[in-house]
């Protein structure tokens, strides 16, 4: 689901399988005898992934629910995003790489495209530029380290008529996509309480019936505005507007060194020209079980982080010295807020379609690297990260 609005590409690549052989005679006896490895991706999962991509280090973030993935990773100092472009088969897929930097300056820009194929640890494949001029491979294996977690994956969803008795009735829908921690220790289970309050849910709540009754209410407050629309003598030309959607999804930015990052993504549609959207960070202390906050992170005053702020958005956004912010912006300045989020190399400061500027120019991101903010840097924080 995430960033499937802003993906328009489509196209088809097929991977050829890759077998691995056996090390020697010696070992074919306990290969014979260990458990199979499963070549075939299931149905919903959540995996961690470190390798490498044109021989640079990564690690990527992969989410599939139904016939939907997802993803992010950081390369050469741009976050990127992955959505679906084609599923094939059973263990190999074809995603999209969306950059929000690359979608700003560049609307006709021909996005690349991650063709991988899931060998039983990891993926193997290519990435492809959109004009096909280059082509790198890449090879990626699922890993855990201490100071990571691994999560299932699932959705819950349902729907409802406006009128029942009318095959081609307007509908209203919702789902939520989330992620629950395999682990059952402490960690675990404050990790899985975190994760029901960022649906909305009681920290003991049963995720299926806690989904269900949100989304009763929503299907309650739905069929209250259809009955409105018809007592105030409207015709059926209503209609046309009330296909009504409400979805969520939690993924996952950063899972190392005892933090998980939780992108919340919520998009929703109640009529009008377009529906919208938005994302709220959620930077969590697993170790420390807490939530941070951004001076868990760094010490500084807003006008030295405004400074700061500016003067990466110029150069991220390419605005020249002698032009306004408002070339890009509403204003001509941005000030910091508290939907920030981080990995190995920075913090990022996210700003949510109208927040700073208008619909059209989607979410803007602001990526500070920690040289700018070295001596700002929490030392707690800069330790556990390895920031020298």
């Amino acid at each position: 689901m995430k960033y499937f609005f802003l993906c328009f590409l489509s196209g088809l690549l097929i991977i050829s399988a890759c077998n691995n052989p056996k090390n020697s005679a010696n070992n074919t006896e306990a290969t014979n005898n260990a458990t199979p490895i499963k070549t075939e991706l299931s149905d919903s999962f959540y995996k961690r992934l470190e390798g490498t991509i044109a021989g640079k280090k990564v690690v990527l973030h992969l989410q599939k629910v139904d016939d939907d993935v997802s993803g992010t990773y950081y390369y050469d100092g741009a976050w990127l995003n992955l959505s679906t472009d084609t599923l094939i088969g059973k263990d190999s897929i074809v995603l999209t790489e969306y950059s929000f930097y690359e979608s700003y300056f560049s609307p006709d820009f021909k996005s690349p495209h991650l063709a991988l194929k899931w060998n039983g640890n990891g993926f193997s494949g290519h990435w492809e530029s959109g004009d096909k001029t280059k082509k790198y491979p890449i090879a990626l294996t699922e890993k855990y380290p201490e100071g990571s977690y691994p999560f299932n994956a699932g959705i819950y969803k349902d729907a409802i008529k406006a009128f029942a008795d009318q095959p081609k009735s307007p509908t209203a829908e919702i789902s939520f996509e989330y992620l629950e921690s395999k682990s059952n220790d402490e960690y675990g289970n404050w990790l899985n309480s975190e994760l029901k309050k960022i649906s909305g849910l009681k920290s003991q709540a049963d995720r299926p019936i806690g989904f269900k009754n949100i989304a009763a209410a929503y299907f309650k407050d739905y069929k209250t505005q259809v009955a409105e629309e018809q007592k105030n003598g409207r015709d059926n030309d209503f209609q046309a507007w009330m296909n009504y959607t409400e979805n969520s999804q939690q993924s996952v930015n950063y899972n190392d060194n005892g933090y998980i990052v939780i992108d919340f993504l919520a998009d929703s549609y109640t009529g009008g020209a377009h529906g919208n959207y938005s994302s709220t960070m959620f930077c969590l202390d697993v170790m420390n079980k807490k939530q941070l906050a951004l001076n868990d992170i760094i010490k500084i005053d807003s006008n030295t982080l405004q400074s700061i702020l500016e003067r990466n958005l110029r150069k991220e956004y390419n605005i020249k010295a002698k032009d306004a912010l408002s070339t890009v912006l509403f204003d001509d300045f941005i000030k910091p807020n508290n939907n920030f989020y981080f990995n190995a190399n920075g913090i990022a400061f996210m700003y949510n379609p109208y927040e700073v500027a208008s619909y059209a120019q989607g979410q803007i991101v602001v990526f500070v690297p920690y040289s700018d903010l070295k001596t700002y840097l929490v030392p707690a924080f800069a330790k556990r990260m390895g920031i020298k």
